[in-house]
């Protein structure tokens, strides 16, 4: 009976000591707000709805309102050697900028506390989407210590 039980225990804290930890890039996710409007409350829109009542909250006017549409990108990522400095990189383009690819970098260069989840975000709205417009392509890179350990891309990034 306790060879049942001391097995599958066994097997568990096997994989949980052998598990490396690496700095990489976790979850990725997109969420446009195109209009001014929350959307109404459904399981499939409640991502949309969060993010459009963050980007909205302390909008009072129609103004202020129509400057925060725009991209918005939440990226969670572990950070395995908070030791060493970390570059985020995200390369774009945009529909009135052409082929032209920009970047926007943010950079860590002091060491974290301790290693974990980290979360960045990257906002595309107001004056640079009216004068730039929609993102439309692009790529994101994490790198640790100088060099590339992780990336994440839209589909027709080429």
């Amino acid at each position: 009976m306790h060879s049942r039980v001391f097995l599958p225990s066994l097997a568990f804290l096997l994989t949980c000591c052998t598990q490396v930890q690496t700095t990489r890039i976790t979850d990725l996710t997109d969420l446009p707000l195109k209009s001014t409007t929350v959307p109404e409350w459904s399981w499939e829109k409640a991502p949309l709805r969060a993010n459009a009542r963050y980007a909205m909250f302390r909008a009072n006017s129609d103004n202020q309102r129509k400057a925060r549409l725009g991209d918005y990108y939440y990226l969670d990522w572990y950070d395995a050697e908070p030791q060493k400095p970390v570059k985020i990189v995200m390369l774009y383009t945009q529909a009135l900028t052409g082929s032209t690819v920009l970047t926007r970098t943010l950079e860590f260069k002091e060491p974290r506390p301790k290693p974990g989840s980290r979360e960045t975000h990257f906002f595309f709205s107001g004056p640079e989407r009216a004068k730039g417009g929609d993102i439309m392509t692009w790529r994101i890179e994490l790198h640790c210590g100088g060099r590339l350990v992780d990336h994440r891309q839209s589909y027709l990034w080429e």
